[in-house]
């Protein structure tokens, strides 16, 4: 009885739509796209060809696909938001953004946006090494939730597109 009961409250979660927080409404159709890093940021490159495969899209050459992405104009910037009293730096804002770009067959242009994506870090002038290791981290958490993103909007963009005529 209890299984049955289960199996009845699971069927009624999908059935409604449910979904677990964070995981993508996509259909997953696995489309073939043409990806094109057009800059040089290559922790960034790593992690957006990572995302992108587990959105189960199709990394491909230009001549195997209907569609191309392009990435480019890749900038970071690290600003001093704030000083402490003795002029050192208490707060500092890390920011990436980047140009995104959906081209459909005879190149036209089908989508564009520019993203971005920024955290703030607050320093331990006091503590060098400690500072040092949470200026990484947050790096790293901006780097995956930029390559994230731009991931997650190539799938969205490929799920509302019709498929290409054949």
């Amino acid at each position: 009885m209890p299984r049955l009961l289960l199996v009845l409250l699971i069927s009624a979660l999908v059935g409604c739509g449910f979904q677990l927080r964070g995981s993508p409404a996509l259909s997953g159709k696995g489309e073939a796209v043409h990806v094109v890093q057009a800059h040089a940021d290559n922790p960034l490159r790593r992690r957006i060809s990572q995302q992108i495969a587990m959105y189960n899209l199709q990394a491909v050459k230009r001549n195997e696909a209907s569609y191309r992405f392009v990435i480019s104009e890749v900038e970071r910037t690290d600003t001093v938001l704030s000083l402490d009293s003795d002029a050192r730096t208490a707060e500092r804002r890390l920011l990436i953004e980047a140009d995104l770009s959906l081209f459909g067959e005879d190149d036209q242009l089908l989508q564009n946006q520019r993203i971005r994506e920024q955290r703030i870090l607050f320093t331990d002038p006091d503590n060098p090494v400690g500072d040092s290791i949470e200026s990484q981290l947050v790096i790293n958490e901006l780097e995956d939730a930029t390559a994230q993103r731009i991931a997650l909007l190539l799938a969205r963009w490929l799920d509302k597109l019709e498929p290409p005529a054949q």
